[in-house]
């Protein structure tokens, strides 16, 4: 799976075999990255708590409960808004394409995020985020969008282009300015 976000044949290799959604390494990716991400903002609200967790003082097993059910939340309204996208436009075909590349990127950012957030939680060394993690996660984000787009038929770049920033990047850009104006 590792090698399928940065190899096309091992991508094309990859859809040949079966359906990675309908298999289980499908459903581990996804807790993997789950439980991963989970871990790493709560390590990120550990060194900077919002002010809402300061105000309620939550432990930090019931802080990490509320992430991971977030997510969770996250996950299951991105596969409805991909079910929405690709009903009203027509790309039933390309949903199986961008949900296996999507996994993909989920897995890979899973794995750097388990090296990661326990030097981050033990070492205390938060600057690891900035000068690690990020441009690792910019070059996976970048391989993800590169391999999408170079196997996408049939799909108008610009649908494609308002799903994307509307509903992939604009999450994430919303959380990191509600860190950033709470710090």
């Amino acid at each position: 799976m590792l090698r399928a976000l940065f190899s096309s044949r091992y991508l094309q290799q990859l859809l040949r075999e079966g359906k990675l959604t309908n298999e289980n390494p499908y459903l581990y990716a996804i807790l993997l990255y789950l439980f991963s991400f989970s871990c790493f903002l709560l390590t990120i609200f550990q060194f900077y708590p919002l002010t809402l967790f300061e105000t309620y003082h939550l432990p930090p097993w019931l802080l990490y409960v509320i992430i991971f059910c977030i997510l969770v939340f996250a996950l299951f309204l991105s596969r409805f808004i991909l079910y929405c996208f690709t009903s009203f436009f027509n790309y039933q075909e390309q949903k199986y394409l961008y949900t296996t590349i999507k996994t993909l990127f989920r897995f890979c950012n899973a794995l750097v995020l388990l090296s990661i957030t326990p030097v981050i939680w033990y070492a205390k060394v938060f600057e690891l985020v900035y000068f690690l993690y990020l441009p690792i996660v910019t070059i996976i984000f970048l391989a993800f969008i590169i391999l999408f787009l170079r196997n996408i038929s049939g799909v108008s770049r610009i649908h494609f282009f308002i799903y994307f920033c509307s509903l992939e990047i604009l999450p994430y850009l919303l959380i990191a300015k509600l860190l950033i104006f709470n710090l």
